[in-house]
């Protein structure tokens, strides 16, 4: 994908197209995805199904160019990275989740955690975040963990460039602890599906006596698809519609659509709290 949109609009829609306005997707092409013309067809057959009306797919340079896009009313939908759709919406509050991503596991997003040694205190040793755009081991520590504020405020917090940087300083202890993360399933579920920074830790060798968690946060949950908030509602209900019946393993354009997760699920803009705490505190350092 070149730095400049590609915009797909040149794609029949069938007859009668011309006369009806299209619905307008937008997103941002991952690694190892088609984004030409060709590639995207399934996506555009899909939705233009779905809604009965002719699509066009737009595709963004990035996260910001795909928010502004939608802010400026180019395009009516985009699917959306979990910070990217926090930084539209705290711009303009015209955007509004529709449905999100939830992995085979039941995992719907992400805990931040900070990981400590058995005999750490509060106040007190050096701790570990992860680079400024990650939303797991520093915006969401630096919004919501007293622990990590306090040691920002005295001097003790290490700024490293990786998330894999910051668990190697805690391994060779040069660190008290650092941040980190786990896979988090929906709020009422009992345990977390394993993963993330303790199978990590795991793998290390570590012995896990060595170490607990000292702070979790809510649940990050994974980017939504999102729509503007002057979308119509049987509209809407359609979309989520469509998200919501794509099966596990779909091949086509149901697989573009999962992009790597297992299914979608309903959300609502209380499922962003954490995440738009995370980024709107980015404005108060």
């Amino acid at each position: 994908m070149t730095a400049t949109a590609v915009s797909l609009a040149a794609l029949s829609c069938g007859p009668g197209a011309l006369a009806q306005e299209a619905f307008r997707i937008g997103l941002v092409a991952l690694p190892g995805e088609d984004a030409s013309v060709e590639g995207l067809a399934g996506i555009k057959a899909a939705y233009s199904a779905a809604l009965g009306m002719p699509v066009e797919v737009m595709v963004a340079r990035d996260y910001a160019a795909l928010a502004e896009a939608q802010i400026a009313g180019r395009i009516d939908y985009a699917a959306y990275s979990a910070p990217a759709f926090a930084a539209a919406s705290l711009r303009c509050g015209c955007v509004v989740p529709v449905a999100a991503p939830v992995d085979a596991d039941g995992s719907v997003g992400l805990r931040s955690v900070l990981i400590v040694r058995p005999g750490f205190e509060e106040g007190s040793g050096r701790l570990a975040v992860g680079p400024a755009d990650s939303l797991a081991t520093r915006l969401a520590p630096l919004a919501a963990s007293d622990e990590a504020r306090a040691a920002a405020a005295s001097g003790r917090l290490v700024e490293t460039a990786s998330a894999a940087e910051a668990e190697a300083l805690f391994l060779s202890g040069k660190v008290d602890g650092f941040f980190g993360w786990t896979p988090a399933r929906a709020e009422n579920a009992t345990e977390p599906p394993p993963g993330g920074t303790p199978a990590r830790l795991a793998a290390s060798g570590l012995d896990p006596s060595a170490w607990r968690i000292a702070w979790r946060s809510d649940t990050l949950r994974y980017g939504p698809h999102a729509v503007r908030s002057d979308i119509a509602p049987g509209r809407v209900e359609k979309l989520a519609g469509l998200l919501e019946s794509v099966a596990p393993g779909e091949a086509g354009p149901g697989r573009q659509i999962m992009r790597g997760h297992d299914r979608f699920a309903a959300v609502s803009p209380a499922d962003y709290r954490a995440v738009l705490d995370a980024v709107a505190a980015l404005g108060t350092r």
